[in-house]
C-alpha cells in the first residue's frame, strides 16, 4: 500500500501544474499518515453519496421537503468536502533541492536554506527555527494529524534529511 501511496503522491505532484512552479520533484516528501486520511475520505464519500441519493429520492417524487433535505445534504457534503481537502488531504511537507516546501490548512510557505536553522518536533508537528527566532510549523507532522499517535519515527526520517539538506551547498 505505501508504494501504491508514493508512487500516486510523486505521480500527483509531477502532473499538478500548480506543484511544477515550485520546483522539480520532492527529494523526500511526508503527508499525514495512519487512518485519518482513509478515514476523512470514508466520512466525506458517505456524506456524499446521502446527498446524492437525497437528489434521487427528490427526482422520484419532487415535492418541498425532499428538495429541503437534498439541498441540506448537498450543503453538508461540500462543506465536509472543503474542510477534508484543506485540514487532511492538501496537507504535506517536502524537501526539495532548494526549498523546503510545507502546506498547511491555512497556507503554503516555501524556506529556502537561509531560513532554516534547525528542526524540532512539537505538539503541532514539525518545527522549522528561523534565524531570526520565528519558527513554521508543518502540521503534516503533528500528533493530531496522525490519529494521536506521535510522530518520532517519521520526524526521525526529517530531521535527517533536513539536515542533509541544510549541509548541502549546491
Amino acid at each position: 500500500m505505501s508504494r501504491l501511496a508514493d508512487w500516486l503522491l510523486f505521480t500527483v505532484v509531477r502532473e499538478n501544474p500548480a506543484m511544477r512552479n515550485a520546483g522539480e520533484t520532492p527529494v523526500a516528501a511526508w503527508r499525514i499518515g495512519g487512518a485519518t486520511r482513509p478515514g476523512v475520505c470514508l466520512v466525506a464519500g458517505i456524506v456524499s453519496v446521502r446527498a446524492t441519493v437525497a437528489w434521487g429520492a427528490w427526482a422520484a417524487s419532487p415535492t418541498w421537503p425532499r428538495v429541503q433535505s437534498a439541498a441540506a445534504w448537498t450543503a453538508l457534503s461540500v462543506a465536509l468536502c472543503l474542510f477534508a481537502w484543506f485540514a487532511f488531504l492538501r496537507v504535506r511537507l517536502e524537501v526539495r533541492k532548494d526549498v523546503i516546501v510545507i502546506v498547511n490548512p491555512w497556507g503554503q510557505y516555501r524556506l529556502e536554506r537561509s531560513d532554516v536553522m534547525s528542526v524540532s518536533l512539537g505538539n503541532w508537528g514539525a518545527e522549522f527555527h528561523h534565524p531570526d527566532g520565528f519558527k513554521t510549523t508543518a502540521y503534516a507532522l503533528s500528533d493530531v494529524a496522525a490519529s494521536g499517535k506521535r510522530q518520532d519515527q517519521r520526524f526521525t526520517q526529517v530531521k535527517a534529511a533536513v539536515d542533509v539538506w541544510l549541509t548541502r551547498t549546491g
